[in-house]
């Protein structure tokens, strides 16, 4: 009796030892088959929707007074100081040649930086902070004008809005 009791014992201990073995082989599976995704700040720009990677995003604020400067780029719209710190301000609307709107309580600049380079992007409204899946983000449209579509990495469809995904280091790059 006790011989049998040991024996279905230790196949007990075996299967569950089997199981085991079997559940972590899974726990890796699945681990592996989780997709990489990209987090971006979706914002929009008059009836645009358009997104920033949050890595390159140091923070949101308040529109407050953007100080215009004299001989700058059309596409520049002042600067603001932040904590201290002087920083342009980026007027996307200019660039993808969309009608100007007056700032409203919405209206926000992200400010965004790559390396030592950083600016604000002035826009109508951040919406949201979203995931979505490298393989839900497709090359932008060819229908795109040429002048704005080099600001444009990639495109994404979420929650049926079609979000434009800015290059920061292009929008940096052009004002060089």
């Amino acid at each position: 009796m006790k011989k049998e009791l040991l024996s279905t014992r230790t196949e007990e201990m075996a299967k569950t030892a089997e199981n085991i073995a079997h559940d972590s082989e899974d726990l890796y599976e699945r681990a592996a088959l989780e997709e990489e995704t990209l987090q971006i700040i979706v914002f929009r720009l008059s009836q645009e929707w358009y997104g920033v990677e949050i890595r390159k995003v140091k923070e949101v604020i308040r529109v407050t007074k953007i100080t215009y400067l004299p001989s700058s780029p059309e596409y520049i719209a002042g600067i603001v100081s932040l904590r201290g710190n002087i920083l342009s301000v980026t007027d996307l609307k200019r660039i993808f040649s969309l009608p100007h709107e007056e700032p409203t309580e919405k209206t926000r600049i992200i400010a965004v930086e790559l390396g030592i380079l950083e600016t604000g992007l002035l826009v109508d409204e951040v919406i949201e902070s979203i995931e979505v899946p490298l393989s839900k983000i497709e090359p932008s449209l060819l229908t795109l004008p040429s002048e704005g579509a080099t600001y444009i990495e990639g495109q994404c469809k979420v929650d049926n809005k079609l979000i434009g995904l800015i290059s920061v280091q292009k929008v940096l790059e052009r004002g060089r």
